[in-house]
């Protein structure tokens, strides 16, 4: 008989560190409490991808022939960080891409899209991310007759960084079919100019859905390096679990096969999208009711987290729905993708079948049909099931009450308010409730930390000291007095969004018998100037007692 003899030695050990525990249950959090016990000078053991102790000083009988000790020298160790909404696939696809986030003109713009067509075959798709006109000198999107004069010999289309608007060029436009003759599709809009024209701008994925339809697919492989590219991103910003949002039938099968072939570095959380892009209603409900794998299928590594709805778009382009006409905007209140009933079916149907359910809201509007929904759901089925809300980007008092009462909690992103630029765009009466994240802990809700990647970085420090500080893409200070604690930031992105993928009784904190993800940094976070928050360095990330990341 061969194979490994067990010993009760830890297979790695790190010792002489700070250690913030976050040894809150979900319940302290709700009730206020984000204080947590930090341990000076002390250690933590792993085995077979478990912690197994933690404590002050350093239990020598740990440490067997083969344990792994690493001397933190009084760096800060943490809990594996957890983004709780992100889209990783689409990040790790972006890589690719050409990226426009640095660019603070339209010139800037299409100097970058033309070196990248130099570059380029003639009649090869060039792709693009991250532009943003609020930050340009000019704060007006590009049309598809900047980029044809840039890239006149290839189709081109290029994701804003909000990712609910696209701009694309003729040769795209073209393959797509889509002409002056062209409908807007169901919950999208089709951009044009004042003769009826496209203009090459798409809002909303039903839109946006008439472009990739024609864009060359992935192929599997390609899939998977970039499931590993993103990995090395996460890995090095401390991340080590998230839920990555809108995912297709293949994503998920690169992921099976990343997982399978030991390239998968964070803990995936799969969410089911529904999507008008893809079907009608009918189309979807259908779908519900055929999958055989739901919410918590999988394992440890790779499972589903829930059903993706996007309810509406975003503030900026005036396609987050609200309960009243905006001021830079006053024809319209914004639309929801579907309509109320359709969202609350598929709730309904949902609860039935025990998906847990995560809807896209920036407007108060939509986030009024996404409590009524939930409410319904919990009905059909009074289960754990943690539905909720992401972005909340515009909330209201009286939906506090309600989001207490049925435990409904959102994720939150607070880099996009300082690098998206919406809040002088908006209107004074919005901006003064736009991302106003301390209402939400105030009112005893379970607030998530995430990022929206690839809409802005995935670097949770850069989140923190968002939240810290509120300062806009402006350098405006916006709500000062919603300002959170560093305890807080630290309590968002592990113990609270761990609870999101239903993981909170294993992982989100330094404590015995939950997963050895660990993440230790240069920065004392609870007592550190919010800039040097900011700047923190990730020393080594650590996923199930193995070493992922080493500065």
């Amino acid at each position: 008989m061969s194979g490994k003899t067990w010993t009760p030695a830890a297979d790695l050990i790190i010792k002489n560190a700070r250690i913030y525990t976050v040894d809150l249950t979900v319940e302290e959090i709700r009730g206020g409490k984000t204080d947590f016990t930090v341990i000076e000078n002390g250690f933590a053991a792993a085995k077979d991808g478990k912690t197994i102790a933690v404590g002050a000083g350093l239990d020598e009988s740990l440490i067997g022939e083969t344990t792994q000790v690493i001397d933190a020298g009084g760096a800060t160790l943490l809990p594996g960080l957890i983004d709780s909404h992100m889209h990783a696939m689409f990040a790790g696809t972006e890589l690719r891409s050409v990226n426009f986030k640095d660019c603070r003109t339209l010139g800037d713009f299409t100097a970058l899209l033309s070196q990248r067509a130099g570059s380029t075959p003639d009649g090869e798709w060039i792709s693009g991310c991250e532009w943003n006109e609020l930050v340009w000198d000019v704060k007006t999107a590009p049309t598809k007759l900047d980029l044809d004069k840039a890239a006149p010999n290839n189709p081109v289309v290029c994701c804003r960084l909000c990712h609910h608007v696209y701009v694309a060029n003729s040769r795209a436009l073209e393959l797509a079919g889509i002409t002056k003759d062209s409908p807007d599709p169901d919950g999208g809009i089709i951009g044009r100019f004042p003769d009826g024209e496209p203009n090459g701008l798409l809002y909303e994925n039903s839109a946006m859905g008439l472009i990739d339809a024609v864009v060359p697919e992935m192929s599997e492989e390609e899939r998977i390096r970039a499931i590993e590219g993103i990995g090395r991103v996460m890995n090095g910003f401390g991340i080590t679990a998230c839920i990555d949002a809108n995912m297709t039938f293949d994503q998920m099968r690169a992921y099976l096969q990343a997982k399978k072939q030991g390239r998968l570095t964070y803990r995936e959380n799969m969410m089911f999208y529904l999507d008008k892009a893809w079907g009608d209603i009918d189309y979807h409900l259908r779908r519900i009711s055929e999958m055989t794998a739901v919410t918590g299928f999988g394992d440890d590594m790779l499972k589903f987290n829930g059903i993706k709805v996007t309810l509406d778009g975003i503030p900026a382009t005036g396609t987050a729905a609200m309960r009243e006409p905006y001021a830079h905007m006053p024809e319209t209140s914004g639309y929801t993708t579907i309509t109320e009933e359709e969202m609350i079916e598929i709730a309904r149907l949902s609860a039935k079948h025990n998906w847990q359910i995560g809807v896209h809201s920036c407007g108060d509007r939509s986030a009024d049909v996404a409590i009524k929904a939930f409410i319904e759901a919990y009905r059909v089925n009074p289960n754990d099931a943690r539905h909720y809300i992401i972005h909340h980007a515009v909330y209201r008092e009286d939906q506090l009450p309600l989001m207490r009462e049925y435990n409904i909690p959102i994720t939150v992103q607070p880099t996009i308010a300082m690098q998206m630029g919406e809040q002088p765009l908006i209107g004074e009466a919005l901006e003064r409730r736009y991302q106003q994240n301390k209402v939400f802990f105030d009112a005893g809700i379970l607030v998530g930390g995430s990022s929206d990647t690839p809409v802005v970085t995935c670097n949770p420090f850069t989140g923190m000291y968002a939240a810290i500080t509120r300062l806009g893409a402006d350098g405006k200070v916006y709500s000062a007095d919603q300002a959170l604690t560093r305890a807080q930031c630290v309590v968002m992105w592990t113990k609270a969004s761990a609870y999101f993928s239903h993981d909170d009784d294993k992982s989100g904190s330094v404590e015995v018998g939950n997963f050895a993800d660990y993440a230790l940094i240069d920065t004392d976070i609870l007592s550190a100037e919010a800039e040097a928050i900011r700047d923190t360095r990730v020393l080594k990330t650590i996923l199930g007692g193995r070493v992922v990341y080493e500065a």
